[in-house]
């Protein structure tokens, strides 16, 4: 049958609209495709009452049920074995195959890819990422689509029960336990019970952070994919490049294939994944040029050429998982699903309507790495775009960035010509990302203090960030944002050329946003809701 995904950010996927069903998700494109048990062993206490159970309480109740709890610990792995026990989901991780996936830069992409294709050969797959941009569902897939806000709320519910019936149980270690369950945990261990309930027969696992003692860490994977690693999470996973090497190749186990990027960028990161796979006795197949040799490999819907890497992964996985051999030619299903497949937050250009010669590009590239390759391909989909050679077009760079600023600035430095001016933007709280609630409202679990304390925070990073710029590039002007953008307009009018401005309004603006997905994500919602009538009043 043929699934149909949806590109671009729909009037279901952005808060204050009416969810309608269907496959719309952070995967584009179109191809072919063919198609618990609740904790016990000791008496449990009188759990909450459960009383409303609609998809707009599911984004409220996870907020305030994870506010406050560590997102990383050293006894990750053994405290989610733990979960994985007591909430009866150890049969899934018998039933189903995995595919585990880690890196710094791509790992998201390659995910989708790998997922796209599974389903291609006639899989049914779960796919679990994250962060999401717009909608909390993006982080669990089925069959690369949503499910409805009714089932997703239905699965929710019926598995925070079970979470619940530990919380309370009349065993410590359980309490303990399920009190240590925070976001990202809680959502992997869903994603595990939803697999099981619409029958998943391969799940595609991206980390969270490093690999180690990821929560995902915990998953009997099938084959594992490294992708192109770099500097990221420095504060977590250490400072320098073997360290964080390692921690990622912590997902490698006895047995398992594991493709890895090159590694180009950084090689000797290559000697450090050859050290634990020989630990681990991993077999380990770097994919340099001759390994995978298939000549003509398609043009990609998602732009640059770490996506051409990232998609080779995804077929070297893919095709272990499906008995297909490495080698051979790609097939007609193969590169449909390689030349549809776009990925919102990736690559992604939105033309801005209501009369504005804007175009927005977009891309959630966050790593010194990522962000030069984000710049090259938004550079080269952006060429031409003028109108003449007199007359080239204004590019804005939109930049969030909140660790490392110095290493993520000297980013741009080969590009810095290429733009008029840069805009230091904040982001939306994170706890209200999560629960959905948008620009207009606060976020359930979060006190006035911590609204305080956090927008201090973001101020005082804008204006660190602010001034680190103007000295490194004093030729482009540099705006901060005061706060996060409450309207689509509130960043128009940042990018528009003030009467002061060396600019030339009339010529048509190339926007680069880009930095972090939260940014992405921000701006993706500003658009749908300008698009759909939701305007600053005059």
């Amino acid at each position: 049958m043929a699934s149909t995904l949806h590109k671009g950010i729909t009037a279901e996927s952005y808060p204050g609209q009416e969810h309608q069903e269907g496959p719309a998700s952070r995967l584009g494109g179109t191809y072919e495709v063919k198609r618990g048990t609740a904790a016990g062993g000791e008496e449990e206490r009188e759990t909450p009452r459960q009383e409303s159970r609609s998809f707009a309480d599911v984004q409220r109740v996870v907020v305030e049920m994870t506010s406050g709890r560590p997102n990383r610990c050293p006894d990750n792995i053994p405290i989610t074995i733990r979960l994985i026990d007591r909430l009866g989901l150890k049969p899934v991780l018998g039933r189903v195959r995995f595919v585990h996936i880690a890196g710094t830069k791509g790992k998201g992409t390659t995910a989708a890819y790998t997922a796209a294709l599974l389903q291609a050969y006639g899989f049914k797959v779960g796919l679990f990422t994250s962060p999401h941009l717009v909608d909390i569902r993006e982080r669990i897939l089925v069959d690369n689509g949503f499910l409805s806000p009714d089932t997703f709320a239905r699965y929710f519910f019926e598995f925070k029960k079970k979470m619940d019936a530990l919380e309370f149980s009349n065993s410590q270690l359980d309490r303990d336990v399920a009190s240590r369950a925070n976001f990202f945990r809680f959502f992997f261990l869903l994603s595990l019970y939803i697999f099981e309930q619409e029958s998943v027969e391969v799940a595609v696992m991206e980390v969270g952070i490093g690999g180690r003692i990821d929560a995902t860490n915990t998953v009997p994977s099938e084959v594992s994919i490294i992708t192109s690693l770099g500097y990221d999470h420095m504060d977590l996973l250490g400072n320098s490049l073997a360290e964080i090497a390692g921690e990622k190749a912590g997902i490698l186990k006895q047995g398992v294939p594991c493709f890895a990027a090159p590694q180009a960028d950084h090689p000797e990161t290559r000697a450090v994944l050859e050290e634990v796979a020989k630990a681990q006795e991993t077999p380990l197949i770097f994919l340099d040029k001759d390994v995978l040799p298939i000549h003509q490999w398609p043009a990609l819907a998602i732009g640059g050429a770490h996506a051409v890497e990232d998609s080779k992964l995804a077929v070297m996985a893919a095709r272990r998982i499906a008995g297909i051999p490495p080698i051979a030619p790609l097939d007609e299903v193969e590169r449909h699903v390689l030349q549809s497949l776009t990925f919102a937050g990736r690559s992604q250009v939105v033309p801005v309507d209501g009369g504005r010669d804007m175009t927005l590009y977009l891309d959630g590239a966050h790593t010194p790495e990522s962000l030069r390759r984000a710049t090259e391909w938004f550079l080269e989909a952006s060429a031409g775009e003028g109108k003449g050679p007199d007359a080239p077009p204004r590019r804005v760079l939109v930049l969030y960035t909140s660790r490392d600023p110095k290493l993520v600035l000297k980013a741009f430095m080969p590009y810095i010509s290429h733009f008029c001016k840069v805009v230091i933007a904040q982001v939306q709280n994170p706890k209200q990302q999560v629960a959905g609630v948008g620009h207009h409202g606060a976020a359930p679990g979060v006190t006035a203090d911590e609204e305080d304390d956090e927008s201090r925070r973001s101020k005082q990073e804008v204006v660190a960030v602010t001034t680190l710029w103007r000295d490194m590039y004093r030729e482009v002007t540099a705006l901060p944002c005061g706060k996060p953008f409450l309207y689509l307009e509130d960043m128009l009018d940042l990018i528009v050329p003030a009467a002061s401005d060396n600019e030339n309004a009339a010529l048509p603006a190339q926007v680069f946003v880009c930095g972090s997905f939260y940014l992405v994500g921000d701006v993706l919602k500003l658009v749908s809701q300008y698009e759909h009538g939701l305007r600053r009043d005059k």
